[in-house]
C-alpha cells in the first residue's frame, strides 16, 4: 500500500539534452493553482442553465379591505347612529336590513333589525298586521293596534313601540315605528315571549338613540 505523504517537485539547475529551465517550489505552485482554476471556470461555465439561481418576483400580500367590526356602544351605519349594548351581537341579514343584531338573553338569541323605507313606509297598520300574519296570528284594525301601542320618545322624535306575542308557537316580537321626515324606520326584535322582560328596556333604549348625525 502507498503512503500517502506531502511531495515537493524540485527542479535542480542540473544539465539536460533539452532546454529545460529550474522551477522553485513557490512557481510550481502558482503554476498547479492557474490551473486549478482554469479547470473550475470551465466545469462552472459548463453546469446546466437549470443550476442557475433563479429570482423570483411574488405578488405583495394585499392589506384586509375589511374594517374591523366595531362594538363600541355608539355605531354608524347607512346614514344612522345609535346606542346598544356590549352584549348585542352585528349579525348579518337580509339586503333591505340596515342592520342586524343577535340578541342573546336568559331563554336564547333574539334576531333584531332595522329597515328603512321611504315616506310612512306602508303605514302602522299594513306593518303591524304583516308582523302579526308572521306569527300565525289574525289581522286587526287600525282602532284595535293603536290601543296596544305605546308611544315613546327618542332623538327622531316620538315613535310607536309594541309587542305581538303568539304563546300558542312561542313567538313573540318587539317592534318600534319610527317616522321621519322623509322616510319610516322600522325596528323589530324576534325572541320566544319569556325573553321580553330581559330584553325590552335595552330594545326601548336602543330605539330612542336612533338618530342622523348632523
Amino acid at each position: 500500500m502507498m503512503k500517502m505523504s506531502t511531495i515537493k517537485y524540485v527542479f535542480t539547475n542540473q544539465k539536460t539534452t533539452g532546454k529545460f529551465t529550474s522551477l522553485s517550489n513557490y512557481d510550481f505552485a502558482m503554476i498547479i493553482k492557474k490551473i486549478t482554476f482554469f479547470c473550475l471556470t470551465i466545469v462552472l461555465l459548463s453546469c446546466d442553465s437549470r443550476n442557475n439561481t433563479r429570482t423570483y418576483n411574488l405578488p405583495k400580500v394585499k392589506k384586509n379591505d375589511f374594517a374591523p367590526l366595531d362594538l363600541n356602544k355608539t355605531t354608524k351605519h347607512a346614514g344612522l347612529i345609535w346606542e346598544k349594548p356590549d352584549s348585542w351581537i352585528p349579525s348579518e341579514g337580509s339586503s333591505m336590513r340596515i342592520a342586524s343584531f343577535a340578541i342573546p338573553y336568559s331563554g336564547g338569541t333574539g334576531d333584531l333589525s332595522v329597515i328603512q323605507l321611504s315616506g310612512t313606509g306602508g303605514g302602522i297598520e299594513s306593518n303591524v298586521n304583516r308582523w302579526r300574519q308572521q306569527l300565525d296570528l289574525e289581522s286587526k284594525s287600525l282602532i284595535e293596534i293603536e290601543n296596544n301601542i305605546t308611544n315613546r320618545q327618542g332623538l327622531l322624535g316620538e315613535y310607536s313601540f309594541l309587542q305581538i306575542i303568539n304563546q300558542k308557537i312561542d313567538s313573540a316580537f318587539l317592534c318600534a315605528v319610527i317616522p321621519t321626515k322623509n322616510h319610516t324606520i322600522l325596528v323589530k326584535l324576534s325572541l320566544r315571549p319569556i325573553g321580553i322582560l330581559d330584553i325590552e328596556d335595552d330594545f326601548i333604549i336602543f330605539c330612542s338613540s336612533l338618530n342622523f348625525p348632523n
